[in-house]
């Protein structure tokens, strides 16, 4: 525990300096799923794994009222404690269970991509460097990296020196190198982890060997190589590593490879089934964020599990040492869910003093970082790709109509004098932003990055004007990263985006999209689905909440390539709408005239784009980035801050009461602080419900 020892001295000074804070203790900690979900059981095997992936920094959960946040509602407090008691349940059965990771555990959430006070020059500075000290809470069996790891060569170089040694050989990199030098001062690439590893399971002794790998990822930092997952197959140690040992009852691949778009999974596949044709090969993906599933032959399967600690994989086996039977699922990651596949009776069962050590960490983790300064209270949701932009629950409608012009422009007083166009990538905006709290904490979430934002004076309006449009004509991946929807260079965002609007346009019964849309297979696999379920009654009843009629939660539809129904809860898809701009734009009122002279503010991350366009539109005048200078004191990452505490401003007790009875009637019950529940965990829904009979 004496690693825990800074944070002593660090929570004063959080709590001191953060005089309106967000407590949990006061309002708990978010929401249990709703109370009327529909669950489906576990297939149980002689082997199973419980998969996380592309955590990136979720681990206090997802904690507001809003759906399907209830359905994520699971802290790494809560995974922890579940873990333990799955590992019992495998134990009583005298089977074998083990814990895999696939990657990418921090940029995403402020408890691993913020800093403490005071630590600005020491590896508490490193991005993830202690909120995986929270994750090693977790007894892990195999794990491997993700691209998220490799950016910064600092953030590599923490794993090599601090993270992967906790893990001895269950950390595997087989195909990520790091170059660091020798004692005597040569340069020396060498593997971050091992390359591979082999182990026996606890209960049936089952021989298991194991790879990490990682897809060709070619955006590191200096220093760090990925090689192709075809080429490192074809390596002599790889080959060597396949030949050694006489019994291999199961391979387990914990790759940060997508399940879909990507050949590296068909290589290493091949590869073990030239030297083992029937030996079970089961493979954990990551990346994407996406819930998929494919299965290779009947021995082998690859399994991906979303992200952000809303998903947990679960991938079974029977039959090992003959005709193997593959079977998985997607957990919803909330302590409901948990508690019924740990067969216990609710809820309030399922704490452990592991998992209440967790929590007891991380929020003193978010207190000594100040994390839980509370900015404002947010009036009602605005979603990411819920709603067209220009409607009122847009994120993107938000942003232009308030946030731009009442934040960005008036960072610098020439706004006085001179007209202004403010333009922003919507890349740059991450996550929804709820109804309730907007908390330090959100504003790693939902902006986390810190462009700052310039200025190019004197442009004529009649070129300027056109700016936006023309930046959106030519699209975010040619302006920003040319290929970048390939999954290999990094795009998870626009793979994970495509598979939420094909959810919804199979539920709306819309045609298909098109090919280019990256994941057209999605789509027709629901199709066909819808197909046959029209036909056949008995598929129809199985699949009910896919009915129009019906009206369950709202939540995954997942229909991947392996057989049965994925996810362990069932849902109606969330809304969605492909009317997205990659760049909007707060022009400036009233509207200049053609000729006249206006400033154009715009984030740096976009400044090369919006240069080339300004050259080929304005022959009279020679752009260059040194004409971007700075516009005021304010980064993409203080955007909300700055608007919540003058836009939203409300008494935090009021609102919240309101809130909090308004989701237990609609049958969400809270999350008590430290699980401490006086009665069933859904009391408090039937109490709020009960008045209602009584009502016309």
């Amino acid at each position: 525990m004496a690693r825990w020892l800074w944070l002593g001295a660090a929570v004063c000074a959080g709590s001191c300096a953060a005089q309106n804070v967000w407590d949990p203790a006061q309002f708990g900690r978010g929401r249990l799923p709703r109370v009327d979900d529909v669950l489906q059981n576990l297939t149980w095997g002689q082997l199973q794994v419980l998969h996380t992936t592309d955590i990136h920094g979720w681990y206090q959960g997802h904690s507001k009222l809003s759906p399907p946040e209830p359905n994520y509602s699971g802290d790494w407090g809560d995974w922890v404690a579940f873990t333990e008691h799955m590992k019992r349940r495998a134990h009583a059965q005298g089977v074998d269970l083990l814990l895999v990771d696939t990657g990418d555990l921090h940029d995403g959430n402020g408890l691993s991509d913020a800093m403490p006070p005071g630590h600005a020059d020491d590896r508490y500075s490193v991005p993830g460097h202690v909120s995986n000290e929270v994750f090693a809470l977790a007894d892990y069996d195999l794990l491997t990296i993700g691209n998220h790891e490799l950016y910064d060569f600092r953030i590599a170089r923490d794993v090599y020196e601090n993270f992967a040694p906790k893990w001895g050989d269950r950390y595997v990199t087989s195909n990520v190198n790091i170059t660091l030098p020798d004692a005597d001062g040569t340069p020396r690439s060498r593997p971050i982890g091992a390359r591979y590893t082999r182990f026996q399971t606890p209960q049936q002794g089952l021989q298991i060997q194991a790879y990490g790998v990682l897809f060709d990822f070619q955006l590191g930092a200096p220093g760090v190589r990925v090689q192709s997952p075809r080429e490192m197959v074809a390596e002599p140690w790889f080959q060597a590593s396949l030949r050694a040992h006489d019994k291999v009852d199961a391979f387990v691949v914990a790759g940060h490879m997508p399940v879909t778009g990507h050949d590296g999974w068909d290589a290493v596949h091949a590869a073990i089934r030239a030297v083992w044709p029937t030996t079970p090969i089961l493979m954990l993906a990551g990346h994407t964020h996406v819930r998929d599933c494919r299965m290779f032959d009947d021995a082998s399967m690859v399994l991906e599990s979303g992200r952000y600690l809303e998903t947990v994989g679960w991938m079974s086996v029977s039959n090992v040492s003959g005709r193997p039977s593959l079977a998985r699922t997607y957990i919803d990651a909330n302590p409901r869910n948990y508690a019924h596949h740990a067969g216990l009776a609710h809820a309030g069962h399922l704490s452990t003093r592991r998992g209440r050590f967790a929590r007891a960490t991380m929020e003193a983790i978010a207190t000594a970082w100040n994390l839980t300064e509370l900015y404002g209270i947010v009036p009602q949701d605005y979603y990411l790709d819920r709603e067209a932009y220009g409607k009122p629950h847009a994120l993107l409608t938000l942003l232009a109509q308030h946030i731009l012009p009442d934040v960005v422009r008036p960072a610098n007083p020439r706004h006085k004098h001179t007209p202004t166009l403010v333009l922003l990538n919507s890349g740059s905006q991450r996550f929804d932003v709820f109804q309730g709290p907007f908390t330090k904490n959100d504003q790693y979430i939902v902006s986390p990055f810190r462009d700052a934002f310039l200025v190019v004076k004197d442009v004529p309006w009649h070129i300027a004007r056109q700016l936006c449009g023309a930046l959106n004509r030519r699209g975010a991946t040619h302006n920003e990263q040319p290929g970048g929807t390939h999954p290999a260079q990094g795009a998870a965002d626009t793979v994970f985006q495509q598979y939420l609007g094909q959810q919804w346009a199979t539920y709306e019964q819309a045609s298909a999209p098109p090919a280019a849309s990256g994941r057209p297979e999605a789509a027709r696999r629901v199709e066909a689905l819808l197909a046959d379920m029209a036909a056949d009654p008995a598929l129809a009843k199985e699949h009910a909440h896919l009915q129009r009629d019906a009206a369950p939660s709202l939540g995954y539809v997942t229909v991947d390539a392996c057989p049965g129904r994925g996810d362990d809860t069932q849902h109606m898809p969330l809304p969605y709408s492909p009317e997205q701009p990659d760049y909007i734009a707060s022009e400036p009122v009233p509207p200049p005239a053609d000729d006249a002279r206006v400033d154009v503010v715009l984030v740096d991350f976009i400044a090369r784009p919006v240069v080339q366009l300004l050259n080929a539109a304005d022959p009279d005048r020679n752009y260059t980035i040194d004409d971007a200078e700075v516009w005021g004191r304010v980064t993409t990452q203080w955007l909300y801050p700055t608007y919540a505490q003058h836009a939203w401003a409300s008494d935090l007790a009021q609102v919240w009461a309101g809130m909090d009875a308004a989701a237990s009637r609609a049958g969400y019950p809270p999350l008590p602080h430290w699980d401490a529940y006086a009665a069933h965990p859904y009391a408090p829904v039937y109490e709020a419900r009960a008045p209602l009979v009584f009502q016309l």
